[in-house]
């Protein structure tokens, strides 16, 4: 896919994986519909991301709502008329481990983890199918393959995203729409810090590393998907 004049949603674009996500598709000329609960940061990101010569809109949202996912898609399609690409990169995290998640926590989880993701590509999907055309990129983790117990209702929302991923692709592929998800191994990033990891950080991966997998996907031939990909660290193998 050739990015220059795209539009991309991304979620979760405040900080971190999300936010390199979305610069490097500015870089390519896509512009963007940036999302997040952190209207700061985002304002920060616009700049940073027009500096390319793209459009960038701003959402303050939480997403954990449905009346605010189909928001979302209305001020993509008014700014720009269509939606080429999303990436599903939102998530949070908790320790909790088995005796330790509360009903609270769980909701918490598993509406920004799992249902955000699904019903945003379920309004995402309905307009991509318009244009028989489009890209769907899930943001999971290696959790996903391998659940930690200390925090399991996060391992189980990854998890989850296997068979949410499977449902869309197959659904998607009837409209000339692509899915693929993206399993990050250990990453540099603010949420994996605030866990308080007990290991050496010097060889996690960067953000800049997760984006230029989801940028590899989006360069794909047409006449080809790669449903999955797993960047592990070559410090870590966990997480």
């Amino acid at each position: 896919m050739n990015l220059t004049n795209r539009v991309a949603i991304v979620t979760g674009a405040s900080r971190g994986i999300g936010k390199e996500i979305a610069l490097a598709l500015a870089k390519e000329g896509c512009n963007l519909v940036v999302c997040s609960r952190n209207s700061e940061q985002l304002i920060k990101l616009k700049a940073e991301a027009e500096a390319f010569g793209i459009q960038c809109e701003v959402v303050s949202t939480d997403l954990r709502h449905l009346d605010n996912i189909k928001k979302v898609i209305e001020i993509a399609v008014e700014k720009f008329s269509k939606i080429d690409i999303l990436i599903n990169n939102a998530g949070t995290i908790i320790k909790d481990g088995i005796f330790g998640v509360t009903e609270e926590d769980w909701d918490l989880i598993m509406d920004i983890n799992l249902k955000a993701q699904f019903f945003l590509s379920q309004c995402t999907l309905k307009e991509m199918r318009k244009n028989k055309e489009g890209y769907i990129i899930n943001i999971s983790s290696t959790v996903a393959f391998g659940a930690k117990p200390e925090v399991t209702s996060y391992s189980i929302s990854k998890g989850a995203i296997i068979g949410l991923s499977e449902a869309l692709y197959q659904e998607a592929k009837k409209y000339n729409v692509k899915v693929s998800t993206v399993y990050p191994g250990v990453t540099d990033t603010e949420m994996l810090r605030s866990q308080d990891m007990p290991c050496d950080s010097t060889q996690w991966m960067l953000p800049e590393d997760i984006a230029e997998c989801v940028l590899f996907l989006l360069k794909t031939s047409r006449r080809m998907v790669v449903k999955n990909i797993v960047p592990w660290s070559t410090g870590y193998d966990q997480i």
